[in-house]
């Protein structure tokens, strides 16, 4: 068989190499999450775009677990009989970045579980905050009502004439007039309340 080698050449403007790399980069992990998924399989990628932002995508364990069992593995990466110093110290980055990044798996569970527990403290405050404000409210209904029936049991005693301190003929016509004239009123509210 033959196959025609489609010949690729460098994309030379900088957008659109990048776009193309965005594009590429997706797919490349998509297909990534989809061999190690099928395959049952660790995979570390790490990609550098055209302006230098890195991308590491793991699947299985952590991309520092994966790397360090790679470096580890005598095979066809490490046939070396001299070690290389640029691989030491690539390993220690690499155990450095992973106790690094457990770390912050760590503060960030603690960080979560402080945030939450926070939240339900301040939840707590408020709800007593308000339960306390209803009773508050209920008690100064309670205030507000009897100061309202002991207004009303004074209006209403006003209206009897204390009959030992009438000692005049004209007084008595006085109440008499008064009584008479808060009777024509009350009558008055009556027929209006029945009306609405």
């Amino acid at each position: 068989m033959d196959h025609n080698k489609i010949m690729r050449k460098k994309i030379e403007d900088p957008i659109s190499r990048q776009q193309f790399y965005s594009k590429c980069k997706d797919i490349i992990v998509k297909k990534s999450n989809e061999l190690g998924v099928l395959c049952n399989s660790n995979i570390a990628l790490l990609m550098v775009s055209p302006n230098g932002e890195v991308t590491s995508y793991s699947k299985g364990e952590s991309f520092e677990d994966i790397m360090i069992k790679a470096m580890n593995q005598p095979d066809q990466l490490n046939r070396r009989s001299i070690p290389n110093p640029d691989e030491e110290h690539l390993m220690q980055s690499l155990v450095q970045s992973k106790s690094e990044r457990e770390m912050i798996e760590k503060i960030a569970m603690y960080g979560t579980l402080l945030f939450s527990s926070s939240f339900i403290l301040i939840y707590f405050f408020f709800v007593v905050l308000f339960y306390m404000i209803e009773k508050f409210l209920l008690f100064l209904l309670g205030v507000f009502t009897m100061l309202m029936i002991g207004q009303r049991a004074s209006v209403l005693s006003s209206y009897e004439p204390q009959v030992e301190n009438i000692n005049t003929v004209e007084e008595a016509d006085a109440y008499k007039e008064y009584l008479l004239g808060a009777i024509e009123r009350v009558q008055r509210s009556k027929v209006r309340i029945s009306k609405s």
